[in-house]
């Protein structure tokens, strides 16, 4: 590592030599009618690739530009998007009349339209059912802001990427979570306000704040300074997961001794959502302080937030089970106790963070961002769990139609779930109740039925600085240090015994198979046959220690036609299970620490723009690197053994995209292609075997993908009345090769190995071919809209047990179970779908600078509710029965709204 930071240094260091240049535009952003600042505004230079944002007072300052004719365009969630025409005069500094721009809230809520998405079906996701990025709001790049935002309820990603490939800053602080590598929306839920300025990166374009990251980068500006001063009351109403909300932010802005104060409370309620079952509790706090010293060159920024939550969780179910009931919105998680509806799968976030930044200008042409942020996540979902009893779950497959062979019985069984015999088709808490009370009267406390609360914790410092230089005329240089460390605590506990005095620490699973081996069945040897009471800690309990470091560079060089870019990323990853518990199973490799897993992996980009004029230009982009494995999917079975696969390596990226980019006083987009090549990756998949009796862990290694296609984004505008916006992309993501996988059981009696074939596989559970038409009109602050979307080429998420030889041992193509073999290995298709979203807002102004904001906006308006979103094939599967088995599915919501009506004072 270290003759590799030489090499690093040896290599970007001579680009420090140039001299300083003196050109540069001041200029200012203010409301057309308010005639009020607007700070928080990004100033994009089309042609240098360059962004500055607004500061408190609506200011903005480009430094070093080469004289000539430039595009800026101006973009926040606060104004409707503008491109300006600027001339750059030969010497000094260039001042710009003010820049009028219409005042917007049409983007007040940027939350999911209430589809039901993996997260929510997912026990050990903790992103489900948060909020769309505003990343794809602030974007300048129309594929990304009109595209991915207006089909996000069909779970539409760009380019396919998953959510661990976008990286989110706070005040320049990383925090993506280094376990499970996502950003934690909850963390800011209800605090829309606070998170609405930031700077955004698309893809892997140089940015001002990081490296950058294969699904584009944000960094969200909670300084004090940059809020409007002046307050903000916001109230408004849903039919999705949650009915009300309500948010007051209050701002001082800079005042004169150099002090701002920022201070924001909200909360998100419902009794019940929109889906039976659900309900929504979410109360949230934010304070930012910021001091600047005279002079301007140092400033010290103070934030502080917290936003827990208790929801309800949404789940998935079968095919068969929505056609019965009617509903495609069907819930299984909960069920009557005492007259009312409780939800067995509840999810329980807490999760306070608190960030000190400090900005550090050099000179005007240096500056260097130093933070420090830490933040502790306490994240539970309850879970029902039981022990030599019947499955409780309402559409366990034995409780279906189609599992029976006999007319009379299925008939029988169609009528109790047409009907909706709720101590049926819903969870009977009351049977529950008294399965337990019943072990106790023979003499038995332990639970049949209990309530469990699995338990993944977190607590995480890191530390970002970045320094920002303009070396000269043609040359920026950004580089920057990052160190990390995360503690992830994973475990469960009694939430809830339903009456029983007690849960006995065994894993039934086991028992099973090593009924006669006392210890085989044992989760802690160390403390055998030990009773677990309510709130104890039992099954498994480990930690996962991670640390990393990084160093990079980018390099930025502009002309009057040409722009090119390079740059490197060097980064140490390591982290450790530390179990603490000595499972029966795995004596030797659970408890205590395990092996170290260290890891340096070196990431380089490039790109390359040619001007044709202001107006249009040609621009490509490549990356090239390695990536170190998440913890969370490292391990085979990380609940009870520190093994991990034979000679784990870091996976490779190779990407690369090429694009016109166009901006005319009517028409402005982009028209791309790309391809991403992924090496080397990991996949882990869980799931019950049915003829094996136990919970299996299949680890996939050496898994290739290849995400390549067409992109476009365009927006044209008529006149100052109506504009017209077409987005869309036909792409193809599929799996590239034949990986190798191991399945490990909990039991401890299944360790297997063997190729699964997963070539020419589709990813699952995101549209590749998808797209919107959008027509906007306003007239005297009167804001409408309407947009049809569509999307196809959606594929079911694929169960690798379903692609393994040894699974078809029977099957010739000329026996019974052929046709079963061909329904089984060929991957679902979802119908394509569209969608009609109609909006309508409006401002008023009243005296003294205040404002009163409304938008209503209808989604989904033609009222589909069959639109499949996504799903998945299970991991068992029944070669005399092949429906036996099918998939589970989530479905889009019907017709849904969000009345939203806010008061600027």
């Amino acid at each position: 590592m270290k003759h590799k930071l030489l090499f690093f240094m040896a290599f970007f260091l001579p680009c420090l030599v140039f001299a300083q240049g003196n050109v540069s535009v001041k200029g200012s952003v203010i409301g057309a009618v308010s005639n009020d600042p607007i700070p928080g505004v990004i100033v994009t230079v089309t042609e240098l690739n360059r962004q500055v944002t607004t500061d408190a007072d609506g200011n903005f300052t480009i430094r070093n530009i080469q004289p000539g004719t430039y595009v800026i365009q101006l973009n926040s969630v606060m104004i409707t998007p503008k491109s300006v025409s600027i001339e750059v005069e030969n010497l000094g500094v260039t001042e710009l009349k003010p820049i009028r721009v219409t005042e917007l809230n049409a983007n007040e809520d940027v939350s999911m339209i209430g589809i039901i998405d993996a997260g929510m079906v997912d026990d050990d996701v903790e992103t489900s059912g948060q909020d769309v990025s505003s990343t794809v709001i602030l974007s300048n790049d129309i594929f990304l802001n009109k595209a991915a935002y207006q089909l996000s309820p069909a779970r539409f990603s760009p380019r396919g990427y998953n959510s661990t490939q976008e990286v989110k800053y706070i005040n320049g602080v990383e925090f993506n979570d280094q376990n499970r590598g996502v950003f934690n929306y909850a963390a800011v839920g209800a605090l829309n306000d606070m998170t609405r300025n930031g700077d955004v990166t698309n893809f892997t374009a140089p940015s001002s704040f990081t490296f950058g990251e294969l699904g584009g980068t944000e960094n969200i500006n909670m300084r004090a300074s940059s809020y409007t001063p002046g307050g903000k009351l916001t109230l408004s109403y849903t039919n999705r997961n949650y009915y009300l909300r309500g948010m007051f932010t209050y701002s001082t802005g800079l005042k004169d001794n150099g002090w701002a104060f920022t201070t924001s409370i909200g909360g998100r309620y419902s009794n019940e959502g929109n889906i039976d079952g659900t309900f929504y509790k979410n109360v949230s706090f934010a304070f930012s302080a910021e001091k600047q010293w005279k002079g301007g060159e140092h400033s010290l920024s103070m934030v502080a937030f917290v936003s827990p939550v208790q929801r309800g969780q949404q789940g998935s179910s079968y095919r068969e089970v929505y056609e019965l009931t009617g509903n495609y919105l069907y819930n299984p998680n909960w069920g009557y106790q005492n007259g009312e509806k409780r939800n067995a799968k509840v999810v329980t976030a807490f999760d306070p963070t608190a960030i000190i930044s400090h900005i550090w200008k050099i000179n005007d042409n240096m500056t260097l961002t130093t933070g420090v942020g830490a933040h502790y996540a306490r994240y539970g979902n309850t879970a029902l769990n039981w022990y030599n009893a019947p499955d409780p779950r309402p559409d366990y497959y034995r409780y279906l139609p189609s599992y029976f062979e006999d007319e009379m019985v299925q008939l029988r069984y169609k009528e109790l779930w047409r009907t909706n015999q709720t101590s049926f088709t819903q969870i009977n808490w009351d049977d529950l109740y008294l399965a337990n009370a019943n072990n106790i009267r023979n003499g038995n406390g332990a639970a049949v039925y209990m309530l469990e609360e699995r338990r993944s914790d977190l607590l995480e410092t890191s530390f970002n600085s970045t320094l920002n230089a303009r070396m000269s005329r043609h040359f920026d240089i950004t580089a920057g240090v990052g160190a990390r460390y995360t503690q992830s605590r994973q475990f469960k506990t009694v939430a809830d015994l339903l009456g029983a005095e007690y849960v006995l620490d065994i894993d039934k699973f086991a028992e099973q198979d090593f009924s006669g081996d006392p210890d085989k069945i044992q989760n802690d040897l160390n403390r055998p046959q030990r009773k677990v009471y309510e709130e104890g800690i039992f099954g498994y309990n480990y930690n996962l220690n991670i640390y990393s470091l990084n160093a990079w560079v980018v390099n930025q060089y502009h002309s009057r036609y040409w722009d090119y870019y390079y740059g490197m990323k060097l980064t140490y990853t390591s982290f450790q299970r530390d179990g603490k518990m000595r499972n029966g199973r795995y004596p030797d490799s659970s408890f205590g620490k395990g092996a170290r897993h260290q890891f340096t992996d070196l990431m380089v980009k490039g790109g390359l723009t040619y001007k044709f004029n202001g107006r249009h230009m040609i621009n490509a982009n490549i990356s090239y690197g390695s990536e170190a494995p998440l913890p969370n999917e490292a391990y085979v079975s990380p609940r009870i053994t520190d093994r991990t696969i034979d000679d784990m390596k870091s996976g490779r990226v190779l990407s690369a995209d090429i694009n016109y980019i166009f901006s005319t006083p009517h028409l402005a987009g982009r028209i791309g292609v790309f391809q991403t090549n992924f090496y080397d990756q990991m996949e882990r998949s869980s799931y019950y075997d049915g003829i094996e009796g136990t919970f299996i862990n299949h680890v996939l290694y050496g898994v290739n993908r290849i995400h390549r296609g067409i992109e476009l984004g365009a927006t044209y505008k008529l006149d100052d009345h109506w504009s017209f916006d077409l987005a869309g992309t036909v792409g193809e993501y599929y799996y590239s090769n034949n990986p190798d996988g191991i399945k490990n059981s909990e039991n401890g009696k299944i360790v297997e190995r063997e190729q699964v074939y997963m070539k020419d596989v589709y990813v699952g559970g995101v549209p590749q071919i998808a797209g919107t038409f959008g027509i906007r009109y306003f007239i005297k602050y009167w804001f409408l809209g309407a947009n049809l979307n569509g999307f196809a080429r959606n594929y079911i998420e694929a169960a690798p047990l379903r692609r393994l030889a040894s699974s078809y041992t029977e099957v010739t193509p000329y026996n019974q179970y052929y046709d079963a073999f061909k329904q089984l290995t060929t991957q679902e298709r979802f119908p394509a779908a569209y969608t009609l979203d109609l909006s309508i807002g409006k401002i008023f102004y009243l005296p003294g600078r205040q404002s009163i904001n409304f938008n209503l906006s209808l989604n989904n308006v033609l009222n589909k509710k069959d639109i499949c979103t996504g799903g998945y094939e299970q991991g068992r599967f029944d070669l005399d029965h092949p429906e036996r088995f099918g998939g589970k599915y989530y479905y889009m919501q019907g017709i849904n709204c969000f009345l939203n009506v806010s008061y600027r004072f």
